[in-house]
């Protein structure tokens, strides 16, 4: 997987908290708790003069420790969304600061697992930030079996986060796969209908942070059969990011939900028809 076809004074600070509440510095849009590069920031309404730790929102392409392709987004509040080599993927919130140490779930597709036959895993991720640069993290996973398992990962900075979001941009239609084709009409609904599976998608796309290229995704499964049926009524939820760099526009949606009472990854791509 490739997602470039798929980078003050002490009582300035004390007061932080203050400001926020009195919205002369505003939370992000996605209900983080960071007080940079969201809206306001952004548009020089969030005027304190911060010297805030390192943050690590962006779109991260990187390698694991047999150079397979790895993705990482990451939200302007910290929110993240981490999808391995096999499509598994992992969800959780990194902390500002240059030093990174959190735990996290990782999850598998739909019919596929681990080694051990298991689908989740509990995971912890320690490493490093270079703000808009690097990230370089170990990765250590136990399976629900106790299987154990791990990763050095290494990520960059994609500078395509910084190319902005807008329901203009993103709307429109995308083959996702053999037969399905994915709508985002101009308010950000979205609709999709497989051909193979009757599964019907409908769902919602919406703009978090207009310079940052990523968007809060929903989506709702109705009507599956076949092995899918599992997917009935199940809600996904995530980010999703649009590629315009290439010749074609390429969406890129990655999100986790519970499908009868089993957390499933599921990542979608798709070229603009």
């Amino acid at each position: 997987m490739n997602t470039k076809t798929i980078a003050t004074t002490a009582n300035t600070l004390q007061f932080c908290g203050l400001l926020v509440l009195m919205q002369a510095c505003s939370t992000s849009t996605d209900d983080g708790p960071d007080c940079r590069y969201n809206e306001d920031w952004l548009n020089g309404r969030c005027s304190a003069d911060l010297s805030l730790p390192a943050q690590p929102s962006g779109i991260w392409n990187g390698t694991d420790s047999e150079g397979r392709d790895v993705l990482l987004l990451v939200s302007v509040g910290g929110t993240f969304q981490y999808v391995d080599a096999s499509g598994n993927q992992g969800w959780g919130f990194f902390p500002s600061g240059s030093r990174i140490m959190n735990g996290f779930e990782l999850v598998s597709p739909l019919g596929q697992s681990f080694a051990d036959g298991t689908t989740r895993a509990d995971c912890s991720f320690t490493g490093s930030l270079v703000e808009r640069e690097t990230i370089d993290l170990t990765q250590e996973c136990t399976t629900s079996l106790g299987l154990r398992f791990s990763e050095t990962l290494a990520f960059d900075f994609n500078a395509l986060y910084d190319r902005g979001s807008s329901l203009d941009a993103i709307s429109g239609t995308y083959q996702v796969a053999s037969g399905s084709v994915l709508s985002i009409a101009a308010d950000g609904e979205v609709f999709m209908q497989d051909a193979v599976t009757d599964c019907v998608v409908n769902g919602r796309i919406i703009i978090m942070v207009s310079r940052s290229n990523l968007y809060r995704v929903t989506l709702q499964h109705d009507g599956c059969t076949g092995t899918e049926a599992v997917l009935n009524g199940a809600e996904f939820s995530g980010f999703a990011l649009l590629d315009d760099t290439g010749t074609n526009d390429v969406l890129v949606v990655a999100t986790i939900g519970d499908a009868g009472g089993t957390a499933v990854s599921l990542l979608q791509q798709g070229a603009r028809l």
